[in-house]
C-alpha cells in the first residue's frame, strides 16, 4: 500500500512537472522584467487571449447578425468550448515527444501528452471562469450543470480524437495542413454559427454526424427550453467511451512513430 502511494505520488509530482514545461514552453520569451520582478505574462496571456475572439463574435451576432432569438448566455460558452477544442486538437495532432524526454524512465507517451491536454484544459479553464464571473456580474442566468459537463465532454472528446489522429498522421504537415480545414468545417457545422432548427432537414442530418453539435445544442436547451428529438448527447458520449477503450492502441502507434524519427 505504501509502495502504491509512493508510485502515484511521483507519477502526481512528474505530470505537475510535465503540465508546466508545456505552459512555458510556448511562452518562452513573453516575460515581464522589471526591478525585483520577472513575470511569465505568456502564460496569462495564451490562456485568455481567446476571449477576444469570443467577445468579437458576440458582440457581431448581438448587432443582430445572427437575427432573433440570440441568448448570449450560452453563445459565448459553446463559441468558447468549440474553439478550446480545435485548438486542443491542433496542439495534440502535432505534437512531438521532446527530444529531452528521450531515455528517461519517468517520461512517456501517456503522461507527456496527457500534461499537455492538461496544460490546454486548465487554460480552458480559466476562460471558463471568467466568462461566468462577468455574466454573474450582469446578472444572467447560468445552467451551471449543462455548462459544466458540456465543457468536460467536449474536452475529453478532443483528447482523444487529437492523439487518433496524430497516431495516424504521424506527425505528417501535409495532412496536418489540410486537417486544420476538416477543423474548420468541424467548427462551422457544431451549431454555434447555424443553428440545427433553421437548416433543411437534408442538411441538419449532414451538420449530426458531428458530435459537438449535439453537445452544443444540449446546452442551448437549457437556456431556450426547447429540446429537438434529433439531439442525442449519448452520441458524443458513446464516442467518447469507443475512443477512450482503444486508446492504447493510438498511444503505441504514437510511441512507434516517435522512436521510428
Amino acid at each position: 500500500m505504501m509502495n502504491l502511494e509512493k508510485s502515484t505520488d511521483k507519477f502526481e509530482k512528474i505530470k505537475v512537472e510535465l503540465i508546466a514545461f508545456y505552459l512555458l514552453k510556448s511562452n518562452s520569451n513573453k516575460y515581464f522584467k522589471a526591478p525585483g520582478m520577472n513575470f511569465n505574462w505568456g502564460i496569462i496571456w495564451s490562456g485568455l487571449s481567446p476571449l477576444i475572439i469570443v467577445a468579437g463574435w458576440t458582440l457581431l451576432f448581438t448587432l443582430g447578425v445572427k437575427g432573433r432569438g440570440f441568448d448570449l448566455s450560452y453563445f459565448v460558452f459553446i463559441l468558447l468550448f468549440s474553439l478550446g477544442f480545435n485548438r486542443l486538437v491542433s496542439q495534440l495532432v502535432k505534437y512531438k515527444l521532446e527530444p529531452i524526454f528521450f531515455n528517461k524512465k519517468e517520461t512517456n507517451i501517456f503522461n507527456t501528452s496527457l500534461a499537455l491536454y492538461e496544460a490546454e484544459f486548465y487554460q480552458l479553464l480559466l476562460r471558463f471562469f471568467v466568462l461566468i464571473f462577468i455574466l454573474e456580474i450582469f446578472n444572467f442566468k447560468l445552467e451551471y450543470y449543462y455548462l459544466i459537463y458540456g465543457c468536460l465532454i467536449i474536452s475529453a472528446l478532443g483528447f482523444f480524437y487529437g492523439i487518433a489522429i496524430n497516431s495516424i498522421f504521424k506527425n505528417n504537415k501535409f495532412l496536418s495542413d489540410i486537417h486544420s480545414y476538416f477543423l474548420t468545417a468541424i467548427f462551422l457545422t457544431s451549431s454555434v454559427i447555424l443553428p440545427l432548427d433553421r437548416l433543411s432537414e437534408s442538411i441538419r442530418n449532414v451538420f449530426l454526424y458531428n458530435p459537438i453539435a449535439h453537445v452544443n445544442e444540449w446546452i442551448k436547451s437549457a437556456s431556450t427550453g426547447v429540446t429537438y428529438e434529433y439531439i442525442n448527447i449519448f452520441y458524443p458520449l458513446k464516442l467518447i467511451l469507443f475512443l477512450a477503450i482503444i486508446s492504447p492502441i493510438f498511444l503505441w502507434f504514437m510511441k512507434n512513430n516517435q522512436l521510428s524519427k
